[in-house]
């Protein structure tokens, strides 16, 4: 049987490959070896794995920077719960903010002065005389530059005043603003110099928010408690002086009750010595002239002193209703006392004290009202030769720059501490209320030291205890 070729476009039957090289179709690629393919799989996904451990790697430093910063945060936040002092939480906001961001300068503000002025609390990195005097205007530290206050945010290099220089240092450190903001309030804040290499991340930025958040209101408490702590003490002064106050009157008023009660005795005696001479003189009850004339005398001395009883009296009163007037003129001294001599000796006084006049040598004019003055030197000669039983009376007259002093002293029963301080009240005497053995209104040395405050003139007391004598000085004015 003879082999035919086959016909045209049939194909070999299965099984048997052509004896020449096969022809691929036109435009088909060859096909990649399965190897090929797994290791370019292997490496796409060791890529994938080493990628994925970078991210891993970032996200736990990450995680374990934030649950740094949130131990950090919440243990701050348990001292600013806790302190109610500004000073303080400032001092604790500045340690975490330099030791969290690696700061080597900065410095804190708070508001004070009653919200007029930001005052530097602490500081870092700079000695404190360099910035305990840097204090800022209020409400806005920065007058001169436009800035977002309530906004955390790095300063323009041209920024705020020239000790900012000092917080850059000479690395030019940049400088962050970290504001402590309440209620629409800058309460105060805090500038950073922060390391040149040192980025803000998002963590930062929340951390440093919360810590805002929370020194903010640290020091709006602090700033009520302050205010309340001052009202709470003005609260307590004032309790102190209407307790002191209600004293004095309760003083005042029993002392009254006794000068009352004194004064209507006072007035009697006088008053009644008058009225019995009188009736002696006229009912003839008298051995001889010289008889009755000792009467009349004892009858003018007891309407002399009645009369200084009332006077002293009707003075208190125009005092009190600031109608009491002197009428300050240029005179001589050394007159003035030359009448007041001879009424002085005639005050009774014990026979065993001797009354010591100055020897008047050439004095000054001095500027007084001469009765108000003469007033005033027979109440103190009066006073002296009253209380003194035994021993002298003084006068004695110096000359200082621009004034004259008139020294009474005695050799009396003098004054104790406790009562000196006193002495120029109303109603009151030497030993604490009105002494039957001396009597006396207890109105004297009141009149006398206003008197001589509206001459221009000072009074003062001095004794260095009881039986120790005491010393009345006034002082004048020269004309």
């Amino acid at each position: 049987m003879a082999l035919t070729n086959p016909p045209p476009g049939s194909q070999p039957p299965p099984g048997k490959a052509s004896s020449g090289p096969r022809q691929l179709p036109q435009g088909q690629a060859p096909a990649r070896p399965q190897g090929a393919e797994l290791l370019a799989e292997l490496m796409q996904a060791q890529r994938q794995l080493t990628q994925a451990m970078h991210e891993s790697r970032d996200l736990r430093t990450r995680l374990g920077r934030r649950s740094h910063q949130m131990q950090v945060l919440q243990h701050v936040s348990e001292i600013l719960a806790a302190t109610s002092k500004g000073g303080q939480v400032a001092s604790v906001v500045l340690d975490v903010l330099t030791q969290e961001f690696q700061c080597r300068r900065a410095m804190v503000w708070t508001l004070e002065d009653g919200g007029g002025t930001y005052v530097p609390r602490e500081g870092a990195g700079l000695p404190r005389p360099e910035w305990s005097s840097l204090r800022l205007p209020a409400p806005n530290p920065f007058p001169e530059v436009p800035l977002v206050l309530f906004q955390s945010q790095f300063l323009d290099a041209a920024c705020g005043p020239e000790f900012l220089k000092r917080l850059r240092g000479t690395e030019d450190a940049p400088l962050y603003f970290v504001p402590f903001e309440h209620q629409l309030l800058l309460l105060g804040f805090a500038i950073l110099a922060m390391p040149s290499d040192r980025k803000l991340e998002d963590e930062d930025q929340d951390s440093i928010s919360i810590l805002q958040r929370q020194t903010a209101v640290s020091l709006y408490n602090a700033w009520l408690f302050r205010d309340l702590s001052e009202q709470r003490d003005a609260l307590q002064r004032q309790a102190l002086e209407l307790e002191r106050v209600n004293a004095a009157l309760r003083e005042a008023d029993q002392l009254k009750s006794e000068f009352l009660a004194l004064t209507s005795h006072e007035l009697r005696t006088p008053l009644t010595g008058i009225l019995g001479f009188t009736r002696l003189v006229m009912d003839g009850l008298y051995d001889d002239a010289e008889e009755m004339r000792s009467m009349l005398q004892d009858s003018y001395s007891s309407g002399q002193h009645l009369l200084g009883l009332l006077n002293d009296i009707l003075d208190l009163a125009k005092i009190e209703s600031g109608r009491l007037e002197v009428h300050p003129e240029s005179c001589s001294l050394a007159l003035l006392l030359e009448d007041v001599k001879p009424i002085a000796e005639a005050y009774p006084r014990n026979p065993e004290v001797d009354l010591v006049w100055p020897e008047l040598e050439e004095l000054p004019e001095v500027l007084v009202d001469p009765s108000r003055l003469k007033q005033v030197l027979l109440n103190l000669l009066s006073n002296a030769l009253k209380f003194t039983k035994e021993g002298s009376v003084s006068a004695l007259v110096e000359r200082r720059p621009g004034h004259l002093v008139l020294s009474v002293t005695d050799t009396g029963i003098g004054v104790s501490p406790e009562a000196q301080t006193r002495l120029f009240q109303k109603f009151a005497q030497a030993e604490g209320g009105h002494s039957r053995e001396y009597g006396g209104t207890g109105l004297g040395l009141v009149i006398c030291k206003h008197l001589m405050e509206m001459m221009g003139g000072t009074i003062s007391l001095h004794s260095e205890g009881l039986g120790l004598g005491t010393t009345m000085r006034i002082t004048v004015p020269i004309a």
